[in-house]
């Protein structure tokens, strides 16, 4: 049951970060985009919606160095990945990203179509692990740790 317990404690801490970053991307300027990529490979640790899938991180920094941030945050998404951009009239960004089952859609707006796609991919997962961490929570705890 320990391990279970530093699972939870792992997840939300993992959670508050992502939220933080998700404020982050959200209030970054587009020349911003490359620092908020290279914080999403150190926060994700991996690609796809798990964040599990290898990284080429010499070949991400080539993208970022190149300008190509958007194909950046689409090797972080992973080969999988379902999604959607649009730029409004006034150079807002909307991305939405659909999670591998397709059962839930995240959103995000920010002020490029990179931070948005990051934004909406960091969304995804981090409604990932809060739906794993409330079907954990559940969990019945042994004797010892129920309150009377």
């Amino acid at each position: 049951m320990a391990s279970t317990l530093n699972q939870i404690i792992d997840d939300r801490t993992r959670a508050r970060r992502l939220h933080d970053f998700l404020h982050d991307c959200a209030g970054s300027a587009p020349g911003e985009e490359a620092q908020r990529v290279r914080e999403a490979m150190l926060e994700l640790g991996g690609s796809g919606m798990e964040g599990k899938g290898p990284l080429d991180v010499a070949a991400l920094h080539a993208m970022l160095e190149s300008g190509a941030v958007t194909c950046a945050v689409l090797e972080l998404m992973g080969p999988d990945a379902s999604f959607m951009l649009s730029r409004g009239p006034q150079g807002a960004c909307l991305a939405s990203v659909v999670q591998n089952n397709g059962a839930e859609e995240a959103i995000a707006e920010a002020s490029s179509l990179g931070l948005a796609l990051l934004g909406a991919h960091v969304a995804a997962v981090l409604a990932r692990i809060e739906k794993a961490s409330l079907d954990t929570d559940a969990l019945p705890r042994p004797v010892s740790m129920r309150m009377h």
